[in-house]
């Protein structure tokens, strides 16, 4: 198991907000949300293995990555939590209460796919060219171009370019690989709590916008909101709404 960087706050009255992050990110791209979260909210924030400052040996594995944070909700064990993820985050979120139902009261997905939602011929054929586009490509093209697609707003777009910077191009190749583990098409699988499904106006990343919507249509769970004029990192883009549906989103269950 991977030793965690963990920004925590203790909880005052029994809630517990997890914050999980996109890949390639860290665990101060929920910075905003962090300080919007009522005072008496406990918060854990993880860097996610070989992100920030939390060290792995070898490549980053999602299987290894749910260990990690299972183990570090083990001691919230009964109390109201809420998982917040984004992006990648989102997807070690579904898995975690598609596992343990029990893990957490509710959970609000920030531009992510849906883990049991189809896959068709397309999607799984950009999944898989994933690994070797990113190796193959001009390593600065690539922090442009991802950076223009996580962020509408520049001080999004400089925060993700920093940060890939700093994860490595081999790196961030290896995590963008979770997918092979993380998605299992079920369309009879329904959540197990409340969600809430916040999407950028302007994600074009994979087949967030479209699974997303589709997961909200058929799962009566979920509720959508789709952030105008924000991308990939809405929770970066439009910290002020985001974080106020977050809060909102904490009275459910």
């Amino acid at each position: 198991m991977a030793a965690l960087h963990v920004r925590r706050r203790e909880s005052a009255d029994g809630r517990w907000v997890v914050l999980l992050h996109g890949a390639g990110m860290d665990g101060a791209m929920f910075d905003a949300q962090v300080e919007a979260l009522p005072p008496g909210v406990g918060v854990l924030c993880p860097d996610l293995p070989g992100h920030g400052r939390s060290a792995v040996a070898g490549p980053f594995r999602y299987g290894a990555a749910l260990a990690d944070i299972e183990a570090l909700l083990a001691p919230l064990a009964g109390a109201d939590v809420t998982l917040v993820g984004q992006s990648l985050g989102g997807n070690l979120a579904q898995t975690l209460i598609a596992r343990d139902p029990a893990l957490a009261r509710r959970a609000v997905l920030v531009d992510c796919t849906d883990n049991h939602g189809p896959l068709r011929r397309g999607d799984v054929l950009a999944l898989r060219s994933t690994g070797p586009v990113l190796r193959s490509l001009p390593w600065g093209w690539t922090l442009a171009a991802s950076a223009r697609a996580c962020g509408a707003e520049p001080a999004t777009r400089a925060y993700v370019r920093q940060r890939l910077e700093a994860i490595g191009r081999e790196a961030f190749a290896e995590v963008m690989d979770f997918w092979r583990e993380a998605l299992t098409p079920d369309p009879a699988y329904r959540l197990p709590v409340p969600v809430l499904a916040v999407l950028g106006e302007r994600d074009r990343s994979g087949n967030i916008a479209a699974a997303l919507r589709r997961l909200a249509e058929r799962d009566p769970q979920v509720r959508l909101e789709v952030v105008a004029g924000a991308a990939h990192n809405a929770n970066q883009d439009r910290p002020a709404q985001v974080s106020a549906l977050i809060e909102e989103h904490l009275e459910k269950g």
